[in-house]
Formats: C-alpha cells, structure tokens, sequence
C-alpha cells in the first residue's frame, strides 16, 4: 500500500513539496511506512475519516460537508439586500480580496502556524479572483448597500446534478443583519435556475456561525473528514 502522493498544484503554488495522505483504517495504518514515504514532502496533507491520535500529526481542520437536496422543488425565497452578480467594471475586486480573507479565518491554511510564507493570503486572493474570472465558479454573488460589498458567495460545478458554494463572505460591519442568509438563498436559487439538483457548502466545525447558517438554510451534514498536517523539518 502507498500512502502518499504528490500535489503538483499545491507544490508549485507554494514553493515546496507537499503531499496527500488518505487513512482508510486507522488501525491497519503503518506510521513508518508512511514517515519513509513522507521524506520526499515538506508537508503531507492527512485525510482520516477516523480520528488519529498520532503525535506526528497535528490536526487543523474537522471538515463539514453541507448538502441540500432537491433544490429544483424549492419556492425562491425573498430578498430585502441588493444581491447582483459581480460585476467588474462596476465592484471594487479589493473588497471582495478583503472579504476573501476575513472568511477564512478558520482555515487550516490560517490555523497552522507552520506556514510562514504567508499561503494563507495568496492562496485566498487566488481563489477569488480565479472565481471572479471564472475558473474557479460560474456564478459569484454580491450583497450590496450604497455599492459598498456588505458578502459575497461563490458557486461553482461539481457535476451536471451538484452545484458547490464555494467561497462565502460577509462584512464584519454587517453581520447579525441577514445578509448571510439572503446570499445563501440567492445560490440556492441561482443553482436550481442553472437546473441543478443539489448543491454542497463545505466548511470548518470550528466555524459555528457558518454551522449555523447552514442548518438555517435546511443543509444537511452529508460527510466529516478529519485533516491533519504532517510537517518535514
């Protein structure tokens, strides 16, 4: 059995080698076969859907995947905030890299002290701005006040039935007020428009109020994984 395999994107982003581990039975796993492979990596992600209590590794996230279903049955719910398409020519893309790296402030790429050539941020304002221009998602949403960005959200394709929100975003200034919830409804809308049947959100346990969110809008946990970080001096 291998245990690892190298991330080109990840490694050629970053600047070093980085690898991923998947553990499908903790009990079976062997931990010097793993560290002799690992060798060749700066960083090894390590995905378990079991808990491992190892100390080589370190965990950083609990990752939630949230998933609704059927979404092609639901009513459009209302929207009190001006809620539009990002628009380039007209929205500022620097609020929208600010509000990109307030989101994720409970990303195991924040969380781990390890990393120190500052990857958190690139690799947010990446994920933007490739969503902006369309790499990343089809469709990136806007709450706006006076054309001041209060959250933005992002959706993207998994399949031809499961859209994804990828990104999502509010103001610190605003929050408690909605908008989170009328930007969650407005990609539920826009992905049952695009004839999607489901669509996921991904985040962290640690995040309560995006929990929270969630469950507001009637997700669902569909799948926990466990993520650690296993680090090469």
């Amino acid at each position: 059995m291998t245990y690892t395999r190298r991330l080109k994107w990840d490694s050629d982003f970053f600047g070093y080698e980085i690898g991923r581990a998947d553990i499908v039975n903790v009990s079976q796993f062997d931990l010097e076969k793993f560290k002799s492979e690992s060798s060749k990596y700066k960083l090894v992600y390590v995905f378990s859907k079991e808990k491992i209590s190892l100390e080589p590794f370190a965990l950083v996230d609990e990752k939630v995947v949230f998933r609704k279903d059927n979404i092609d049955l639901l009513v459009p719910q209302p929207s009190g905030n001006r809620i539009v398409s990002f628009d380039r020519g007209r929205h500022d893309e620097q609020q929208m890299i600010d509000l990109a790296l307030e989101s994720g402030k409970y990303s195991r790429f924040n969380v781990d002290p390890n990393f120190q050539k500052n990857e958190y941020s690139r690799l947010y304002t990446e994920w933007i701005l490739n969503s902006i221009n369309g790499k990343l998602a089809f469709d990136v949403i806007v709450a706006l006040a006076n054309e001041q960005i209060l959250g933005f959200t992002t959706i993207a394709k998994i399949d031809d039935d499961l859209a994804d929100i990828g990104l999502v975003a509010v103001h610190p200034d605003a929050r408690g007020r909605g908008v989170g919830t009328e930007l969650i409804y407005t990609a539920i809308e826009r992905a049952r428009l695009a004839n999607f049947k489901s669509i996921q959100v991904v985040t962290q346990s640690e995040n309560i109020p995006a929990c929270s969110l969630y469950r507001k809008a009637e997700f669902t946990v569909n799948d926990i994984t466990h993520i650690y970080h296993y680090w090469n001096s």
